[in-house]
């Protein structure tokens, strides 16, 4: 437990026997008033980017001593990390802290067989989000599926049904701790839809079986909201094609920033995401008909958002702050990164002036990811998800096969490529200061791009998107040596970038060939 130790922050790590067996118990020592320092840190700076919690009520069952201590140590933890080190907390001990925390067994099991207690889970939605970004790789990928299977188990997609969800009693809890649960779901729904795209597997979570509905109330405890407990429940679709009615409901308040909006276009990313997959599983064009619905719903959404909303600069003239202007570009970037995958060419086959549609759209909505970068402000970067890095490097892939396509080296539109991949190489050198993930990308992709520099033709841009696979797929870069990019020789991810031993085997990566 916390305590007045000297005022020196440090870290105790012991067993005790218990029924259960050993279970390793954390044990820190701090004044309580850097303690609180530091969760009103992770309110103010990391909160947006996993909403679990409401702030003011929170900080009062703190100061009640009413909140979980291995909760209060995760984000104290997971806060130091990603924001720099503390004069009270060593790196060293902090590093201790959390390789113990991630050691334990995750969402331990009752005598019931099922753990419904929610700061468990709060808690584990924390070590999952830091886990897969600061380890990116198998394990952290599997914690996220046991923590959605988990969740399952509970019943926490059938909320407002009762009769199936088992995590609270619904007669006796509040609106507020049911209101609590649906973050808790909607977290797992999202680090389900990116750790799934990024490793090109299957999602967990089926949205036909989803009965929870969407947030009422804002994430961002500063936003005024008229949300009452009889506000009218928005619920997600089970297709993508309704996606603009959900749209059009969540901004009716003129809450542009809530996480609603944040569902709405992670969905449609999913739904991309899983049309890439299948591209890569079965082949191009056995998914037209799909993919051309699919091209309608994006529009519609697209259409159905608020003016000027699209616009990646802040709209200082409706008062809107840093923090909610980064989360709005974040769903810009869901959207136009959805757009790059419904638009990758089909194939030759299909005819080249369609093909070449196709892939000039992709160059379009790569360069305006550059402009929504062009906007972004580094100091807000641990207000928003990591995982947008993947967005980025998906983008940074796109434009270097344009460049190296067709397009006259010496014109404008060349020089503005190169410009654009410098832009958004350091938007991940920025992001790398915080996260392991966006370094392991940037890494990756500064050593593919230096061996790789010779021409593209069409055919053979088209067999590098017939194979493409996302950077945590386990045969991610594999695959194209002898047949696409025959000039590599070099391994691009050497055991300097051993990311904790949990990192996909850099022998699976040795040939990045997008």
């Amino acid at each position: 437990m916390f305590a007045m130790l000297g005022g020196r922050l440090s870290l105790h790590i012991f067993s005790r026997k218990e029924k259960a067996g050993a279970t390793a118990w954390i044990s820190t020592s701090a004044i309580r008033e850097q303690e609180r320092m530091i969760l009103m840190k992770f309110f103010n700076e990391i909160h947006s980017a996993v909403p679990l919690f409401e702030k003011e009520r929170f900080i009062r069952l703190y100061d009640s001593c009413a909140v979980r201590r291995d909760l209060i140590v995760t984000m104290a933890a997971v806060t130091a990390k990603i924001l720099g080190p503390i004069d009270t907390w060593s790196s060293f001990d902090l590093d201790l802290c959390l390789n113990s925390l991630l050691a334990s067994p995750p969402l331990r099991e009752g005598s019931d067989g099922v753990q419904t207690d929610l700061d468990s889970f709060r808690q584990e939605c924390l070590l999952a989000y830091y886990d897969f970004h600061q380890f990116p790789g198998a394990s952290s990928c599997m914690r996220i599926a046991r923590l959605t299977r988990k969740a399952y188990a509970v019943g926490l997609h059938q909320i407002e049904n009762p009769g199936l969800c088992s995590a609270f009693q619904p007669k006796t809890e509040t609106e507020d701790v049911i209101e609590d649960w649906r973050y808790v779901w909607w977290c797992v729904y999202c680090f389900d839809s990116y750790s799934n795209i990024s490793a090109g597997t299957p999602f967990i979570v089926d949205e036909e079986s989803i009965n929870t509905a969407l947030p009422r109330r804002p994430f961002n405890q500063d936003v005024v909201s008229p949300w009452t407990v009889s506000s009218p429940k928005v619920f997600l679709p089970d297709g993508p094609s309704e996606l603009w009615e959900i749209a059009q409901k969540s901004t009716s308040y003129g809450d542009l920033s809530g996480f609603n909006i944040h569902i709405v276009t992670a969905t449609m990313l999913r739904n991309a995401g899983a049309v890439l997959r299948l591209r890569s599983e079965k082949g191009p064009g056995r998914h037209r008909a799909r993919i051309a619905d699919l091209k309608r719903s994006l529009a519609s959404l697209r259409l159905a958002l608020p003016p000027r909303y699209l616009n990646p600069t802040r709209n200082v003239l409706k008062s809107e702050v840093p923090p909610d202007h980064h989360v709005r570009l974040t769903n810009i970037l869901h959207l136009h990164m959805a757009r790059i995958m419904l638009c990758l060419p089909g194939g030759l086959s299909a005819g080249e002036e369609e093909w070449m549609e196709d892939w000039q759209q992709t160059l379009e909505a790569s360069l305006d990811i550059v402009r929504v970068v062009e906007q972004w402000d580094s100091q807000f970067s641990a207000h928003v998800d990591p995982a947008i890095c993947f967005i980025v490097f998906l983008a940074l892939a796109i434009l270097n096969l344009h460049r190296r396509s067709s397009i006259d080296e010496s014109s404008e539109l060349a020089t503005t490529i190169s410009q654009s991949e410098t832009i958004l190489m350091l938007f991940l050198e920025h992001f790398s200061s915080l996260w392991t993930l966006p370094k392991f990308l940037a890494r990756v992709y500064r050593d593919w791009q230096a061996v790789h520099t010779h021409r593209l033709t069409p055919a053979r841009i088209e067999a590098i998107l017939n194979h493409i696979k996302p950077p945590l797929h386990p045969k991610f870069g594999r695959t194209y040596r002898d047949t696409i990019e025959q000039h590599t020789s070099a391994p691009i991810a050497g055991p300097d970038l051993a990311l904790g031993g949990d990192l996909w085997n850099p022998e699976e990566m040795l040939i990045f060939t997008l």
